[in-house]
């Protein structure tokens, strides 16, 4: 699959599609600076950039147009006024963090934008759901991928956007978990479509890592990244960006738009062949047929020991201000040190944990975890700099299903403190 180089013309054609939808919604709070003499004239874009600047912006921002096939089929439900479902999966950046409304965040703008662009006048048939959550990578965003996805919807997505770029670096799984989310997407419908959204930061990302992955299913991908550093310095960082990576208001508008731009992309072109989901996988297939541990199944058997009592307190979702992992087994301080067992046939096992905030009043700590006796790993349940937020760790990962007998206890000296297993998950 090529890279698109689209002229200038489609550039600001896109452009024109997306002002209405994103532009309308430029924060008060962040003004824009004074263009110099020599810059053309300002138009009504995110930020105020040029028309010139912003189609070129809006050009580099796609990495890969992708086979256009599922797009075009979701366009036309989207027009024809049949229900569709759209989801945003992702980290903070997803959540809509940097505005002083996660409203105002990217997702919550594309959902829009895709109504006002797309839908029949007055039609209400896009349901959607953002499902991002603060400091996540997408190992953590596979385990809760149906919980907070496929079970929120009610459907499986019809468009899925996959948004972990920015907190993917150094996630253990190199990048299969993410490969994973995609053929999530790709195989719960042959018209349901995918797309990859690299989000930009200060730091660098795993966008060259992800798009090796992300061009194996000819999935159509967009790198904020990429648009801004083809700015021409149009606007400075501190318009972009409220910290090291997450956007203003007019940021997540820009972000709104490069979605907006791949979709318009797509709908003017001639339609392409549909393209099956590849049998193979680009990395390996040790994450099909992944599953969220919520209690016993025909492959899971739990005995709690002292990990018996629920944490309420887990990290919080900014659209439900709710513990995102519920349904969690929570070693109260003062408990005995009895294990969690795990009798369980799996090809791998992650294990998300809670990096307890000093603020907390809790004190927390250590807990050993074991697979058939052998103590494999001591995870840390209080760092000094956590906020009572996720952190995963693979504690199984295997070519082939085998059973295996998992144990999880307060390390040595720590047997009083509190530690929390927010959630679990497997492949067979």
């Amino acid at each position: 699959m090529k890279k698109h180089n689209s002229p200038a013309v489609a550039a600001l054609l896109a452009a024109a599609l997306v002002l209405s939808a994103c532009a309308s919604n430029r924060g008060k709070s962040d003004s824009p600076k004074p263009a110099a003499e020599s810059k053309p004239a300002k138009s009504n874009n995110p930020l105020n950039i040029s028309d010139t600047v912003f189609a070129t912006m809006m050009e580099k921002s796609v990495v890969n147009k992708g086979n256009n096939y599922r797009v075009k089929k979701f366009l036309e439900k989207v027009r024809s006024g049949e229900q569709v479902y759209v989801a945003c999966i992702g980290g903070s950046v997803t959540e809509g963090a940097g505005p002083a409304d996660f409203r105002d965040g990217y997702a919550y703008q594309f959902s829009k934008a895709i109504r006002n662009t797309y839908s029949p006048a007055g039609a209400t048939n896009v349901t959607f759901c953002g499902a991002g959550l603060s400091g996540t990578s997408s190992v953590v965003g596979l385990v809760r991928y149906n919980q907070d996805v496929v079970e929120v919807l009610g459907h499986t997505p019809d468009l899925l956007v996959i948004e972990f770029a920015v907190n993917d670096g150094g996630e253990p799984t190199n990048q299969r978990c993410f490969e994973q989310l995609i053929r999530n997407g790709l195989e719960a419908n042959p018209e349901a479509c995918v797309i990859a959204l690299y989000s930009a930061a200060k730091y660098p990302n795993t966008q060259t890592q992800m798009t090796l992955v992300a061009n194996h299913y000819q999935i159509p991908q967009v790198s904020v990244q990429d648009a801004i550093n083809n700015r021409l310095n149009s606007f400075t960082d501190e318009q972009y960006f409220t910290d090291i990576v997450h956007p203003t208001k007019d940021g997540h508008a820009i972000m709104c738009a490069a979605l907006m731009n791949v979709l318009d992309i797509a709908d003017k072109a001639d339609a392409d062949e549909a393209a099956p989901v590849p049998s193979d996988y680009k990395k390996r297939k040790s994450f099909k047929g992944f599953h969220q541990i919520l209690g016993d199944d025909e492959n899971v058997k739990i005995t709690a020991g002292d990990f018996n009592s629920k944490d309420g307190q887990t990290q919080t979702l900014k659209k439900t201000n709710k513990g995102d992992f519920p349904n969690n087994w929570y070693h109260k301080p003062g408990s005995g040190n009895s294990a969690l067992t795990m009798e369980i046939d799996c090809r791998n096992l992650v294990l998300v944990y809670k990096n307890f905030g000093s603020w907390a009043g809790v004190k927390s700590g250590k807990a050993d975890i074991y697979v058939d006796g052998n103590l494999i790993k001591t995870v840390n349940g209080f760092t000094g700099d956590g906020w009572n937020n996720c952190v995963e760790t693979v504690v199984i990962d295997e070519f082939d299903s085998a059973k295996h007998t998992v144990q999880i206890k307060m390390a040595d000296g720590d047997e009083s403190k509190a530690f929390t297993i927010c959630g679990m998950g497997y492949s067979k």
